[in-house]
């Protein structure tokens, strides 16, 4: 009974793994549309430059949200389902909690990248005062989390 259940989690996981991988590959694919279509615009003089960085940072990322799917489905794969070799170290995970320090780590970057995008392209108000309050709130639980959940 134990082997069957071991066996349709595995399936279950793998199933999951390659939909997250479709996923990714469509986010990619989407990013370099997004990217193709920047450098369009650049190669024929288009002037507005906050339009472009804006363009730019989204395209950015867009990239590295499909890398982070990429990531999540390799560590879920190397948990559940059986250990890849010559991974880098970093991507190495034994545990959930690992799978979810790995998570937290690239949500920081992403959250990070979009406001990055949000600052150079702002006009004016103090809106992005609340939206970087807000987002170091975040970081700063998510960081706390971080460092707390070894003494667990």
């Amino acid at each position: 009974m134990s082997s069957i259940l071991g066996a349709s989690l595995k399936v279950i996981t793998f199933l999951a793994v390659l939909a997250i991988i479709c996923l990714a590959i469509g986010v990619e694919g989407y990013a370099f549309i997004e990217i193709y279509n920047t450098v369009s615009k650049m190669i024929s003089g288009y002037t507005a430059e906050d339009e472009i960085i804006k363009k730019c940072l989204k395209s950015l990322d867009l990239v590295l949200l499909g890398v982070i799917f990429f990531t999540i489905a390799t560590a879920l794969f190397e948990l559940y389902i059986t250990n890849i070799k010559n991974l880098p170290s970093w991507l190495v995970v034994k545990d959930l909690d690992g799978l979810k320090a790995l998570m937290i780590k690239m949500v920081i970057f992403i959250m990070t990248i979009s406001f990055t995008g949000r600052i150079v392209t702002y006009n004016s108000g103090i809106d992005i005062l609340y939206l970087g309050a807000s987002l170091a709130l975040v970081v700063t639980a998510l960081t706390y989390f971080l460092l707390n959940k070894k003494d667990t």
